[in-house]
């Protein structure tokens, strides 16, 4: 039996339709051998005509066998990083790691279910359209619920009194199941989470943002252009869950995660923009899973 690696890190990559029609090609990028070992990358000084500049970008991917677990590793670091004078933040980093028991059955066809964790992504000193913003993360809930099937399984459950922090129970909600609690700050439709945390195609998303100081909405960001433009004048900062929206900028997603059975990647910004750009492109990204694998 051998075990296939995979994991990758992308400090910033888009692309861009206005004004101009341009690829902004991945930049800070690298993908870990399927045979395990590590790699990295550094750039430094980065600016694209002043619509993104950072000082230093960093990305690094390992992976290494420790007894009969397998363990990956996806990080990336941008320091000192601006968008279009709108978004700056002095650290960004995401993190993520997977560790895989090794099966004891050699004629096994299932590997088995890797754990996964998200702790040291942070974001430092951030700022959006001119003013700081107090941005908190929470690893901790991925950590308690490290699997896919424990995460499906812990959010299905009823709340505890620990989740009363999160949301107070509705009274239209009898069951009150944990995913009804966090629907809200992972951006889940109510009407999704009486059975547990949505799912797509077995695909789960959800965000490490637990909060932030900047007015809340239940408004969707996808509507027509001209309702989001007499809501940008209402108020031209205000967030939904973990996407903010910003007049003449766009949207913005912070700390996104995206959960697979046996995958995950974490999203520290991903960028979908408005007026007068337009375009979409990712800062902080990393993946990793793998999977044993049987002659």
């Amino acid at each position: 039996m051998s075990f296939v690696y995979h994991a990758n890190a992308l400090a910033f990559g888009g692309v861009l339709r206005n004004p101009c029609c341009d690829v902004l090609p991945s930049t800070g990028s690298v993908v870990l051998s399927p045979s395990g070992g590590e790699g990295s990358e550094t750039i430094r000084n980065f600016n694209y005509k002043g619509i993104i500049s950072f000082d230093e970008a960093s990305v690094y991917v390992g992976g290494s066998k420790r007894g009969k677990f397998r363990n990956t590793i996806s990080t990336v670091s941008i320091r000192n990083l601006n968008i279009l004078n709108m978004l700056h933040a002095d650290l960004v980093v995401g993190r993520v790691t997977s560790e895989h028991l090794a099966s004891e059955d050699p004629q096994r066809s299932e590997c088995t279910e890797p754990e996964f964790t998200f702790e040291g992504s942070i974001l430092e000193n951030f700022a959006l359209a001119g003013r700081k913003v107090d941005v908190q993360l929470d690893h901790g809930v991925f950590s308690r619920y490290a699997t896919y099937s424990s995460f499906v399984k812990g959010f299905s459950e009823p709340a505890g009194e620990g989740d009363d922090a999160i949301s107070p129970r509705s009274s239209n909600d009898a069951k009150d199941c944990r995913a009804a609690r966090y629907g809200k700050r992972f951006c889940w439709p109510p009407e999704r989470c009486s059975d547990g945390p949505p799912r797509t195609c077995d695909v789960i998303r959800a965000s490490l943002v637990s909060s932030m100081d900047i007015p809340e909405t239940t408004e969707d960001f996808s509507i027509d252009d001209d309702k989001r433009r007499d809501k940008d004048r209402g108020g031209p900062v205000r967030r939904n869950g973990y996407v903010v929206r910003i007049a003449d900028f766009g949207t913005v997603a912070i700390g996104e995660v995206i959960l697979k059975q046996h995958q995950r990647t974490v999203n520290m910004l991903r960028f979908n923009l408005g007026s007068p750009h337009d375009g979409e492109f990712t800062a902080g990204s990393g993946t990793t899973n793998g999977t044993d694998m049987y002659p």
